[in-house]
């Protein structure tokens, strides 16, 4: 007899899919009606995809889009969690050790590295402004508007060009409504969460709101040495000011983010004795043993670090100009982190790095938008400019000690140099990006209309670095100290689609577009031959969709298919070579991604709704030659794209109902993903295993504005690999990271 689990991962896969289509709605819209006294109908979304305000469902673009208090309701903590609502999206913790680094996936587009040369390929936009650096990310702040996530290359329409997707978060302007919440929530592992918002009316005209968070919890693997890894220690919080006066709108917003934290919690799950191990073993103290338990580690001080200090503020001013709308978008951020990994799970100093960033970004977009030919034509056009400087320290552990202990036991010192490598990187990269780019929306019909944009971009790029050998002290490449590049790249995208209107509950929609990623640099060079620069990846995408609103609006139902080609797709891959290895961004020839997306809602009756996504993926590189450091020619066409798990799929169902003195909402959630690998290579030990995430709550709410609940979070305990790295080669161990174990969580709120 199949256990429990394997019998909901059979339903997710293969009944829930039919019964959404059947009687749920997958929200390519989701929601909005997240008030437990629910209406009959499906509520309408108001999202600014196209970067106006429309119906979600009069938007011919596949997106996802969920309010704040639609994540409440999910009891979601983390931006990250609306991959469990939404089909083709992937979140990847970050492998260097950082709990705060935001690396999405979306219909399996998504490489991105934590360091300074990697660009996002699925943006992380905050009320317009493009994350360069997406570590800090007030994420978890009352206030949050609604997320968007929108698949698919994003160009003709925002700012910053992004080739597989954007995520925008969309926060409230001010009010002046003179009313505001808070809440206290605590569970497992000594969680504790105090938050708070007000908005208040300075002025007729001034009206400001402000948001604060600290939460603090021990992590959920512990430390043998004492204390714990993955613990939560964050104090965040952001005001805004708005000035109206007429059609003028001003929108002045400042945050801050400070985090304390141990590492991120990651596992050794295997170790085989390599040259270096033993070279350790025998002159500085025994390696390495895998620990028994993935709740189980250990780390040395030096590596035990998850740090972070942000801070942005962002002036958007919307007002009417030659003869139609203008908005300006001016940003600044600054993010300075510190965190660090330890590969050997011990407190010896055999394997790990410890990574220091400072980014200071700024940005300036302007829009303007016009209704013509009495509103058959709207046009937007933008100018975005983008400045990035960032600075990279790294620290590499490999044989900590070795060199000193070389040289006590009499080896010739530059033998015992080429052993050293406990590496000290510097890297700094400077980017500047102009863009200009385009959309018009001609309104051929009552019913039928077409969209064409275009966006053309210009980028350059400026590296230094620096590499030495941090006990003989000399560098990593000999003769090579310090060197510099710089490239630039230029790029015309073009996108048009068409949407039809069949009736008034049925839209369907077409598109063809273009998305662009620009080249880079190898920021980890172990060689002269190393040094260089990867090309731009272009993606060329094709997709078709329908909207409906079905049974009197009680159904919403959305459907999308897509196929993706992909020409000189930036993949990261390592080598070993003979006393080191070689770990690069290089591009692989040719990939083709398709499949298909549902999503909707279901309103049953006045008291209980349905609501559900499903996605599927056939990803394959149809051409992948890569090379290794001897110049052997590797084929890895046969390779599966990482991150890109056949099958997910969620499904929640919602009851409201009226008990005693309170307004009652019970909430179960279950999202399903299927198998997928963590590394290029795809290394059988880096598969993630399908699984099913079970989640429920209830709350319970008073007419007074108090409110109360309970939430589980994984209820059924289910812990699978998410990430990882294949060191075995050289190092001799391989690390994965999991998903959290079950957590239990008590709520109390209070809305004024």
């Amino acid at each position: 007899m199949k256990s429990n689990k394997a019998i909901l991962r059979a339903w997710m896969l293969g009944a829930a899919p039919a019964a959404l289509l059947a009687i749920t709605t997958p929200a390519a819209a989701q929601q909005v009606d997240e008030n437990p006294q629910a209406a009959t109908v499906v509520g309408d979304v108001v999202v600014t995809a196209r970067r106006r305000s429309e119906n979600l469902q009069d938007v011919p673009i596949a997106v996802t889009a969920v309010t704040g208090e639609g994540l409440e309701a999910r009891g979601y903590s983390s931006l990250v969690d609306i991959q469990q609502m939404t089909p083709n999206l992937t979140f990847t913790p970050g492998t260097g050790g950082s709990s705060g680094q935001m690396s999405a996936y979306v219909r399996g587009v998504g490489e991105y590295d934590y360091i300074v040369t990697s660009d996002p390929a699925v943006a992380v936009f905050f009320d317009g402004v493009y994350q360069g650096r997406p570590f800090g990310a007030l994420t978890s702040l009352m206030g949050i508007e609604r997320v968007e996530v929108l698949r698919g290359p994003q160009g003709s329409l925002f700012g910053k060009n992004t080739i597989g997707g954007a995520i925008s978060v969309v926060m409230k302007k001010p009010t002046g409504s003179n009313t505001g919440e808070a809440d206290l929530k605590v569970g497992s592992y000594d969680y504790a969460q105090v938050r708070g918002s007000y908005d208040m009316a300075l002025t007729d005209d001034l009206s400001m709101s402000v948001s604060a968070l600290g939460r603090w919890g021990d992590g959920w693997q512990e430390l043998e040495s004492g204390g714990t890894k993955g613990n939560t220690d964050q104090i965040a919080g952001r005001a805004a000011l708005r000035w109206t006066k007429g059609e003028f709108d001003a929108v002045l917003s400042v945050d801050g983010y400070r985090q304390r934290q141990n590492g991120a919690a990651g596992s050794m799950i295997a170790f085989q004795p390599v040259f270096f191990s033993d070279m350790y073993s025998q002159f500085v103290e025994p390696c390495c043993t895998v620990p028994n338990d993935i709740d189980k580690t250990d780390v040395t001080p030096m590596l035990n670090i998850d740090n972070a200090d942000a801070g942005s503020a962002t002036l958007t001013l919307d007002f009417p100009a030659f003869g139609g709308d203008m908005k300006s978008i001016s940003a600044a951020r600054y993010s300075r982190v510190a965190f660090a990994r330890d590969g050997d799970a011990s407190v010896t100093n055999y394997s790990g790095d410890r990574q220091d960033i400072t980014s200071r970004q700024f940005s300036q977009e302007f829009q303007l938008s016009h209704e013509l030919f009495d509103g058959k034509v709207t046009t937007l056009g933008g100018l975005y400019l983008y400045h990035e400087r960032s600075r990279q320290k790294t620290t590499l552990v490999t044989a900590w000690g070795l060199y000193p202990k070389l040289i006590e036991a009499g080896f010739d010192p530059a033998m015992a140099a080429a052993l050293d490598f406990n590496v000290a990187f510097d890297q700094t990269q400077e980017t500047d990006n102009i863009a200009l780019f385009g959309n018009a929306t001609y309104r051929a019909t009552e019913r039928l209309s077409f969209d064409v944009g275009a966006r053309y971009t210009h980028e350059e790029k400026t590296f230094d670095q620096s590499a030495t050998r941090i006990f003989a002290q000399v560098p990593l490449i000999p003769g090579v100290p310090s060197y510099t590049l710089d490239e630039s790249w230029s790029n015309f995208s073009p996108k048009i689609s068409a949407n039809y209107e069949f009736n008034d509950e049925v839209r369907g929609y077409a598109i063809i577009s273009q998305g662009f990623r620009s080249g880079g640099f190898n920021g980890r060079p172990t060689s002269e031959a190393e040094i260089g620069s990867f090309d731009p990846e272009i993606l060329t995408s094709y997709e078709i969709g329908l909207k409906n609103d079905l049974l009197d609006r009680r159904l919403r139902l959305n459907l999308s298919a897509f196929y993706n080609q992909y020409q000189d797709m930036q993949v990261v891959v390592s080598y070993p070579i003979m006393g080191g290895v070689v770990a690069r961004t290089e591009n692989a020839g040719k990939a083709r991604i398709w499949g298909i997306e549902a999503e909707g809602r279901f309103i049953a009756n006045d008291w209980l709704s349905f609501e559900g996504a499903v996605g599927y993926l056939n990803a394959a590189y149809e051409e992948y030659f890569s090379q290794d450091p001897s110049g052997n020619i590797l084929d890895y066409s046969h390779l599966k794209l990482k991150h890109t798990p056949p099958w997910t799929a969620s499904l929640g169902a919602v009851v409201n109902r009226r008990i005693g003195q309170f307004d009652t909402t019970f909430r179960v959630d279950a999202a399903y993903m299927d198998e997928q690998y963590s590394d290029t290579q795809n290394q059988p030990l880096l598969k993630g295993e399908a699984h099913t995430l079970l989640n429920a709550s209830v709350n319970f709410r008073a007419d007074n504005g108090l409110s109360f609940g309970i939430e589980g979070q994984n209820l059924t305990d289910e812990r699978v690999i998410k990430e990882g790295y294949d060191g075995a080669a050289f190092f001799g161990f391989t690390e994965a990271y999991y998903n959290p174990p079950r957590r239990i969580y008590a709520t109390v709120r209070y809305a004024f």
